[in-house]
C-alpha cells in the first residue's frame, strides 16, 4: 500500500510529529510512505488556503491520504474517499467566542464528516467532538497513541531520600505551581523541562523546591530524563492523551496524574490518579509513594502491564486495517 502523511508545518509544533514517526516508521518497513509536511505554519485564512492548495497539488494517485492531526481543514480540499484523519482534540474550539467559533468549526470540526475514517487518539477526544456534530459511527475508531520504542525498561533503585521528580511541559495546563506548592517540605530534586516565568522560578525559591531545568532537549535527551527519574509528575489540568503517562510507565517509573479523562483511562491501574486541582492531594500521593516501597513496586508492575495496550505494532495493525479497506475502494 502507499500512504501520504499530511503533517503540520514543523514550526508549529513537534509532539504530533513525533508521535506519528513512530507510526510511520513502523508501517514504512512493508509499505510506501511520503511524508509531505505543510509550508505555512500560521492559522489565517490566507495560510490556510495555501496550505490547502499545497495539500491538494501534492496529493498522489494510488496513495492514501493521512492527515495526522490538527490540520483538518486539508479535508475541503483532498479527496474524500482516500483521506483519513487523526483528531487528537478540540480544545481550542471551546476557547473561542462569536465568529471565531463558527469559523473555526467550519475549519477544523464540520470536514470530519468528509473522511473515509475518523480515529482518535482517546475516548475524550471522541466525546469532545461527538458534543459538537454527529458522526458516522462506521467511520469513527478509537486509536491510542504508541508508545515510541525508543522508551524502554530501565531498572533504577528508587531514591527515597531525595527522589528526582520529572515533570515535562510548563504550559498553565500543565500545573507546575500547583506542584510546586504541593512539594513544599518534601526533600526531593524537581527536574522541570521547559521554559521557566520568572513569577515560575520565584514560587520555586519562596516554597524552597530545589529544583534544575532543561529547554530545547532531543528525543534521546527526553528518553535519559526519564531513566534518571524516579517519578514522572504529569497532574495535567486536560489533555488530549497524556504521553508522559506511558513513556513513564514503559521506562518503569512511577506515574501521578490526573484522575479526569483522559489521563485515568490511559494510565490504567498503573499510576497515582489525584485531583489535579488539590495541592493537598498531589501531595499525599508523594508522600505515599516515598514511604511506601510496595506501593511504588505495584504501581511499576501495573504500568508494564498497561503499556502492551500501546505497542507501536498493536496500534499500526489497527491503522493498516483501515489503510485496506480504503485503498480498495480507490479508483
Amino acid at each position: 500500500m502507499n500512504i501520504n502523511y499530511y503533517y503540520r508545518n514543523k514550526k508549529t509544533g513537534f509532539s504530533i510529529g513525533v508521535v506519528f514517526d513512530t507510526i510511520v516508521n513502523e508501517i514504512g518497513i512493508n509499505n510506501q510512505v511520503i511524508r509531505t509536511f505543510l509550508p505555512y505554519p500560521n492559522a489565517t485564512i490566507p495560510s490556510i488556503l495555501k496550505n490547502g492548495w499545497f495539500a491538494k497539488n501534492e496529493e498522489k494517485n494510488n496513495y492514501i491520504n493521512h492527515i495526522t492531526g490538527d490540520v483538518h481543514y486539508l479535508l475541503w480540499f483532498l479527496r474524500r474517499r482516500k483521506t483519513i484523519v487523526t483528531v487528537h482534540d478540540i480544545m481550542y474550539y471551546h476557547y473561542l467566542k462569536g465568529i471565531k467559533k463558527k469559523i473555526w468549526k467550519l475549519l477544523y470540526i464540520t470536514p470530519l464528516k468528509r473522511a473515509a475514517h475518523v480515529t482518535f487518539i482517546s475516548d475524550f477526544a471522541y466525546k469532545q467532538v461527538s458534543e459538537v456534530i454527529n458522526l458516522d459511527m462506521k467511520k469513527v475508531h478509537i486509536i491510542p497513541n504508541p508508545v515510541d520504542s525508543s522508551f524502554t525498561y530501565s531498572p533504577k533503585e528508587f531514591n527515597v531520600k531525595k527522589p528526582i521528580i520529572l515533570h515535562i511541559g510548563t504550559l498553565e495546563r500543565k500545573n507546575l505551581e500547583r506542584t510546586i506548592e504541593a512539594l513544599d517540605g518534601i526533600d526531593c530534586h524537581l527536574r522541570i523541562i521547559g521554559e521557566l516565568k520568572e513569577q515560575t522560578i520565584d514560587l520555586l525559591k519562596r516554597h524552597h523546591i530545589e529544583y534544575s531545568n532543561g529547554i530545547n532537549l532531543t528525543h534521546e535527551e527526553i528518553v535519559t530524563e526519564y531513566r534518571n527519574a524516579d517519578v514522572i509528575n504529569f497532574p495535567s489540568l486536560f489533555e488530549g492523551f497524556g504521553m508522559p503517562i506511558i513513556e513513564g510507565q514503559a521506562t518503569g517509573r512511577i506515574v501521578i496524574t490526573s484522575n479526569l479523562s483522559p489521563m485515568k483511562e490511559v494510565a490504567g491501574n498503573g499510576a497515582i490518579l489525584i485531583n489535579p486541582y488539590s495541592a493537598e492531594d498531589i501531595r499525599n500521593a508523594y508522600l505515599s509513594v516515598i514511604q511506601n516501597e510496595s506501593i511504588r513496586e505495584q504501581l511499576i508492575n501495573e504500568g508494564l502491564k498497561n503499556i502492551e495496550n500501546y505497542k507501536v505494532r498493536k496500534v499500526v495493525q489497527q491503522y493498516t486495517d483501515l489503510y485496506k479497506e480504503i485503498y480498495e475502494n480507490i479508483d
